[in-house]
């Protein structure tokens, strides 16, 4: 039950976090346990919009179930929105990278740490790049 509610505190960090930026952001209930493709967040500001897979696991690597990231391909699919997982790593910072960019395994999509301090970005960027984008 603790691994559930660490998740939960770093979707609602997160929210704020976009908040504070001019976003409005939602924690979708249900996420990980729907029939539908649910991400954990999804953030709108005007004309931008696109979902986010949270992660908060601690260690050098994140493994990421195949189902998961088939939802946030359909989740992308139908909405026409980007979807990207967020990592946050020790330290508090969050990185965040489109979910193609991660490594296909055998059972499960992975990234290390240190390829997502090298391919993802930081919170700051990452919304720098998404008002960019309007």
């Amino acid at each position: 039950m603790q691994h559930k509610k660490k998740g939960s505190n770093a979707e609602r960090e997160l929210l704020f976090m976009f908040f504070d930026n001019g976003f409005m952001a939602a924690r979708v209930a249900g996420s990980g346990s729907s029939t539908l493709p649910t991400p954990d967040i999804i953030v709108i500001k005007e004309n931008i919009g696109f979902a986010i897979e949270c992660k908060t696991k601690s260690g050098e690597y994140l493994n990421i179930r195949e189902e998961q990231i088939k939802e946030l391909e359909t989740w992308e699919k139908i909405s026409g929105h980007k979807a990207y997982v967020a990592w946050r790593l020790t330290g508090k910072k969050w990185y965040f990278i489109h979910y193609s960019k991660l490594n296909k395994t055998k059972k499960a999509f992975s990234i290390k740490k240190e390829e997502i301090i090298q391919k993802g970005l930081i919170f700051n960027d990452f919304i720098k790049q998404k008002k960019e984008d309007r």
